[in-house]
């Protein structure tokens, strides 16, 4: 993806580097604005509450022209995400979208450079990515994993989070967003989550973090993302125990010593 002109990030006190090293800060990087409150909503509130600066990388803005007013209003939706959130500092990197189909345009060696120094200037414990897989096959996931991998390297971050799904859990629950991406992916149904290129096994899983306690939290946050989750969609008028059910842990699978997430596993 070619850098888009929106690529620095905001300048408001919120989105600058400490000035001084924290005990433990997180950066997590995420392809798409919607992606941080979906796959790591909880993880950010308890990491928060227990102290750890938390800081989000966004590789793209959101749609295939990062300038158009779709991208500028998912820029805003996950702004608002990431106050809900707890998150300290939110950085665009300002590529396109590719889409469920298309050929990421990310040049590899600038995106893991301007993340690595992000983790430089934040003195990053852990990064947080997607497994190899990009969860579910979108491109642009895939992407962040490689690149991100190559960033935590780069800027000597010695634990590195796969963020993920346990694949084997969500057969046995309401259906998750992240089926019907996979769906729309496949263009067919699925009716066997656990057969589809989705996450991992459980047995994958290092890492499992029990975040049904800010489940109001990270509702609130998906639903700040109204431009792709909308106000009357199964997720957010399902009870309030079965979206605990669906959305009520968050896995990954640990590269490197034991981090921050650690202290919250399940």
């Amino acid at each position: 993806m070619a850098a888009a002109t929106s690529a620095e990030p905001r300048t408001d006190p919120s989105t600058e580097p400490s000035t001084a090293p924290s005990t433990d800060t997180v950066v997590f990087f995420h392809a798409h604005p919607d992606d941080e409150a979906i796959f790591t909503g909880g993880t950010l509130v308890r990491l928060a509450a227990d102290g750890v600066r938390t800081v989000v990388v966004f590789a793209t803005n959101g749609d295939t022209d990062p300038l158009s007013p779709l991208a500028r209003a998912r820029v805003a939706e996950a702004g608002a995400a990431c106050t809900l959130l707890g998150v300290e500092r939110v950085v665009f990197l300002g590529y396109p979208d590719s889409g469920l189909h298309g050929d990421p345009q990310h040049p590899a060696e600038e995106v893991a450079q301007r993340l690595a120094v992000v983790l430089g200037e934040e003195h990053a414990t852990a990064l947080v990515v997607y497994d190899e897989g990009g969860i579910y096959g979108h491109p642009d996931h895939v992407a962040v994993h490689e690149h991100g991998v190559a960033a935590a390297a780069a800027a000597g971050v010695p634990t590195v989070y796969e963020c993920t799904v346990d694949r084997e859990y969500l057969h046995f629950v309401e259906t998750h967003l992240v089926g019907h991406a996979v769906e729309s992916l496949l263009g067919m149904e699925v009716t066997a989550t656990n057969a589809a290129p989705l996450g991992v096994p459980t047995v994958w899983v290092t890492t499992t973090i029990d975040v049904r306690g800010q489940a109001a939290a990270k509702r609130a946050a998906m639903a700040a993302h109204a431009s792709q989750i909308a106000a009357d969609s199964e997720t957010l008028t399902m009870p309030a125990d079965t979206f605990e059910g669906v959305y009520g842990f968050e896995w990954y699978i640990r590269r490197g010593p034991h981090g921050p997430l650690e202290r919250l596993a399940f």
